[in-house]
């Protein structure tokens, strides 16, 4: 079986789940992942005979193992995408397609090393920021500066979608990565808070944010 398949169709299942709250059926699943129906099928299979997957209303949903291996290859994509697209200024899209590449072959450990890197480079003198800084994403800035043509997150109201700008110190806020809300998203203020927390949608999933969280975020209209 090809390790690659199975860890994206983990991946694809677990995703979307997040979109969709439902049972994945397995055409959605093979739609997801580049392979031949037949393998994806075997994969699919495997799966649930190993105890990743099990069968519901006609769908296949995550065990408690099956999302814990889905976590896994989901944190490895993200890392490697926030790596390539905020500090090496590569095109959201293009950071995408080769972290799913990369993401095969690197190691846990890899992974959990390049994730303190991008944790501690708000702490890195200014020569040592490579594009992040010349690029201008300001993910160091102080915090309350505002970013030309960017709105505050904040700012937006309920139901308002929006593609993320700038997170101010992205390294900082690594549950934001973790998450996959980086810079390119598009994001969707679901409901604001009395006290400024808001709740937003990325990528088919509910994520709340503090105030001071939010407040680090910045937004471009989209269309």
């Amino acid at each position: 079986m090809n390790s690659s398949v199975r860890e994206d169709c983990l991946e694809a299942v677990l995703t979307l789940m997040q979109e969709h709250r439902r049972p994945v059926t397995e055409k959605e699943i093979g739609d997801s992942v580049v392979a031949d129906s037949s393998e994806v099928t075997t994969v699919v299979q495997a799966l649930t005979e190993e105890g990743y997957l099990r069968k519901e209303d006609g769908g296949y949903l995550l065990t408690s193992p099956g999302k814990n291996a889905a976590g896994a290859v989901l944190r490895k994509h993200r890392v490697l995408e926030c790596f390539l697209h905020e500090m090496l200024g590569m095109d959201i899209g293009a950071a995408s397609k080769e972290a799913c590449v990369l993401e095969h072959a690197v190691s846990d450990e890899a992974i959990d090393r390049l994730s303190s890197y991008i944790d501690q480079d708000g702490d890195l003198p200014r020569e040592r920021r490579g594009l992040r800084h010349r690029r201008g994403h300001l993910a160091n800035c102080p915090e309350g500066a505002m970013p030309n043509g960017h709105r505050p997150l904040l700012d937006c109201s309920e139901g308002e979608t929006s593609k993320v700008a700038v997170i101010q110190c992205l390294g900082r806020n690594r549950r934001l990565m973790d998450l996959g809300l980086i810079p390119g998203r598009e994001i969707t203020v679901r409901r604001k808070l009395h006290n400024n927390a808001l709740v937003v949608r990325v990528m088919g999933a509910d994520i709340a944010l503090s105030p001071e969280v939010a407040s680090t975020i910045f937004v471009e209209r989209t269309g």
